[in-house]
């Protein structure tokens, strides 16, 4: 059987009013769920029960140059509150889409002699998912 496959190009992926697939470069969306052991003396193996969940993105985007590149550092200034929303295939009906609450938790952009000047920047979810499509 064959697999049928996609690339990023059609990614949509915004933080508040600003679009941010216009300059990714990856997109590490992550979610995870805190565990609790419970097991106890007669236990043989260990065990456990699902707790909170959480979530973080990272990602790498382009910086863009002039004031397309001042309003993208400006809106991704650690501390931010909005809404990230991702769908990694685009905007198509039916396609999956993703949004939470998240806040900037670090923004860095690092220096580079004769290379492209990139932006990274890491989300901290604050609240659930909403998985959905378009």
């Amino acid at each position: 059987m064959a697999v049928t496959g996609y690339t990023g190009t059609a990614a949509y992926i915004v933080f508040g009013s600003t679009t941010l697939n216009t300059y990714y470069r990856t997109a590490s969306p992550s979610e995870e769920i805190d565990l609790v052991e419970k097991s106890a003396g007669a236990d043989a193996n260990k065990t456990y029960l699902t707790a909170l969940k959480d979530g973080s993105a990272d990602f790498e985007l382009v910086m863009p140059a002039g004031t397309a590149g001042t309003a993208l550092w400006g809106a991704v200034a650690p501390g931010t509150s909005g809404t990230l929303e991702w769908a990694p295939r685009g905007t198509t009906a039916t396609y999956a889409r993703h949004y939470v609450t998240a806040i900037v938790k670090n923004r860095g952009q690092p220096l580079t002699y004769n290379d492209l000047s990139t932006i990274s920047v890491s989300f901290q979810f604050n609240s659930a998912v909403t998985d959905g499509t378009y």
